[in-house]
């Protein structure tokens, strides 16, 4: 299959027979042989997708067993269905039957529809014009709200979205033309299905309910695993998600809300207005009080102990929920009696994480406040260690699990990955990328700046920045490691015969698209950006990373996890934030050589890779062969 002469040859324009690709593939045949867990790291260019696709289908087919690989992005997800997997079959010459599977609010429900429309449950008058457009798109699709040609807004994706609360399952009316029970007819049949990371540990949650049974998993941007887990297992509360549940339920002053479409007497109406009230106003002086234990000009802080706050809301969320249960039974409409039991089922759940944040009885999580504004609080947590989690929920459930990224090791070594997800005992397989990096890419390394966590280091920066793109003549991305140093560095920044652009000032589809399209463009941005995005060519011939991305000393999963560590007589620093800042850093590096006929510059301006001793670490990480440099001006030279 992966040979010169093979069935992908045949399908693919100008196939490269690539030796690791072939390596990969022979070792992912032997754990799914051997029932055994494998960590694989493989290099930009190895083609890792069609490298594990080739052995799983092989191995799927062969013994009329189901594969399910994992990504941690829907690009991903989508290159895979739309592409690798539809070449692979064509390959095969054989009948692969692979689906791809989406979380259930990503299914349009057709009775929810209905009763949207025909009760004129929306929010607003813009989403309302957003549910006639699927309305229109329903009719000739298979009701997979992700391939909507359009974002859709997460308030109109919840209200038309399937939600299991609001189900009726076989007595539906619409039961033989749901879009999620057909999809999950298909993924019975299916050989391979393709989900995302989150999905499986919401399958996990579940009681291992949602998917059907498979027999092994792939998890591709695995990478991403650790933070996957440690979100899902915890908890999270809102202003605004009990602001927008008390809306669904009635709105005055919009005049919206499913109360103004229940046939119900006056009384109880009132009553349930009453009722209402009282729960807006206790979440209001509840989430004033947790802003208010912050400290001043703080945003954000862990919670150490329990009872931090009164429980304002356990009465009222209960009685609430209570009125709505009452309303459900009562009603004749099965569509509006569906829709208020799914409300109150959220109350439910509000209540018992708040109670759960409160009583903060999970010594392996961490818990925090965030607060934007007096109306945008947030109640968090998230598991300390995963690695007990992950061992039981994936490694000890299933024979074979293949773990692959391109970012896995620090200092060339699987340690620091295994034990975060308590895969220590799993093989190993290390494949370096076949590009040749020393020839293709030039590495700056910046020792004239001030240390990064200098005042002034954000006008040196600009200065140095303006001073290679015009060496590079534009064609850069800028990575940040947070928005406040990007607008104080973008500010900073005088426009002259290139394009600024800048995240947060429009989407990451439309940023990237007018990166591209604009030649000479450049790019400022932080977060997302460090990882996921694919501009080969001229467009990204420069990556500046103005600084190491070490996690933030005061995020309070990194307290916790400090804390944890320092429990065990260890290391916070070379154990856990090196490592994390280590990876992080290659997949920064990693979005600038993304075929053999790319090349371009890589400029470090946080001085520390070279002055402290923890920066070989990094360089160490880094594609072998590539030499650093101090000298700005080979930069227009390599370019050249």
């Amino acid at each position: 299959m992966l040979g010169p002469n093979g069935g992908l040859a045949q399908v693919f324009d100008n196939f490269e027979v690539r030796l690791e690709q072939i390596q990969m593939a022979e070792a992912v045949r032997d754990a799914l042989a051997k029932s055994q867990h494998l960590l694989v790291e493989a290099g930009t260019g190895i083609g890792k997708s069609l490298a594990y696709l080739v052995p799983a289908a092989d191995w799927a087919l062969s013994g009329k067993r189901r594969v399910v690989v994992s990504t941690f992005t829907k690009v991903l997800q989508n290159q895979l269905v739309k592409k690798d997997i539809p070449l692979l079959k064509q390959a095969l010459g054989t009948d692969l039957r692979a689906e791809p599977v989406f979380g259930q609010e990503n299914y349009l429900c057709l009775r929810r529809l209905r009763a949207t429309v025909n009760y004129g449950l929306f929010d607003s008058p813009r989403q309302a014009e957003e549910i006639e457009a699927v309305i229109e798109w329903a009719s000739n699709s298979d009701g997979v709200l992700v391939n909507f040609p359009h974002a859709i807004d997460p308030r109109t994706l919840a209200r038309v979205g399937r939600n299991s609360d609001a189900c009726h399952f076989e007595e539906c009316p619409y039961r033989d033309e749901c879009h999620y029970f057909r999809a999950r007819e298909l993924w019975q049949q299916a050989d391979l299905l393709v989900i995302n990371h989150y999905l499986y540990f919401a399958h996990a949650a579940t009681g291992y309910r949602l998917l059907p049974e498979f027999d092994c998993i792939i998890f591709d941007e695995a990478h991403r695993l650790e933070d996957v887990c440690a979100r899902h297992y915890g908890l999270e509360v809102s202003s605004l998600g009990l602001d927008r549940l008390f809306n669904s339920i009635h709105n005055p002053g919009r005049k919206r809300g499913i109360l103004t479409q229940m046939p119900c007497s006056r009384t109880a109406r009132h009553a349930i207005d009453g009722l209402l009230a009282d729960a807006r106003l206790a979440a209001r002086d509840f989430f004033t009080a947790v802003q208010g234990s912050l400290p001043p000009g703080a945003n954000r802080m862990r919670i150490t102990e329990p009872g931090f706050a009164a429980n304002l809301l356990q009465e009222p969320l209960k009685q609430l929920a209570g009125a709505l249960k009452e309303l459900a039974a009562d009603a004749d409409d099965e569509d509006l009696g569906g829709e208020v039991l799914g409300l109150m089922k959220n109350c439910e759940r509000q209540q018992q994480s708040i109670e759960a944040m409160l009583a903060h009885q999970d010594p392996n999580s961490a818990y925090w406040i965030e607060a934007e504004s007096a109306d945008r609080v947030w109640l968090r947590s998230a598991l300390v260690d995963t690695s007990a989690n992950f061992r039981t929920d994936v490694l000890e459930r299933l024979s074979t699990v293949i773990l692959t990224s391109a970012t896995l090791t620090v200092n060339r070594e699987f340690a620091f990955s295994a034990e975060r997800l308590g895969a220590e005992q799993a093989k190993t397989l290390l494949l370096d990328s076949p590009f040749d990096f020393p020839a293709q890419v030039l590495l700056f390394l910046d020792d004239a700046l001030p240390l990064p966590n200098a005042p002034e280091f954000a006008s040196a920066a600009a200065r140095r920045i303006e001073e290679i793109l015009h060496l590079s003549k534009g064609r850069a991305l800028v990575l940040f490691t947070s928005y406040d140093l990007l607008n104080r560095v973008f500010e900073l920044m005088k426009p002259d015969q290139y394009r600024l652009l800048r995240q947060g000032d429009a989407s990451t589809f439309e940023l990237l698209n007018e990166f591209k399209q604009d030649v000479s463009s450049v790019l400022f941005a932080t977060q997302s950006f460090w990882e996921g995005i694919d501009v080969p060519g001229e467009a990204l011939s420069c990556l500046i990373i103005t600084r190491l991305p070490f996690e933030v000393p005061d995020d309070p999963r990194l307290e916790g996890i400090a804390e944890a560590l320092r429990n065990q007589g260890r290391e916070p620093f070379t154990d856990y934030q090196l490592p994390q800042a280590v990876l992080r850093f290659r997949q920064g590096f990693g979005r600038l050589i993304r075929n053999r006929t790319d090349k371009g510059v890589v400029c470090v301006l946080d001085k520390r890779i070279i002055q402290r001793p923890y920066g070989r670490v990094f360089l160490n990480s880094l594609p072998q062969g590539i030499k650093p440099t101090r000298n700005i001006n080979l930069i227009p030279r390599f370019l050249n």
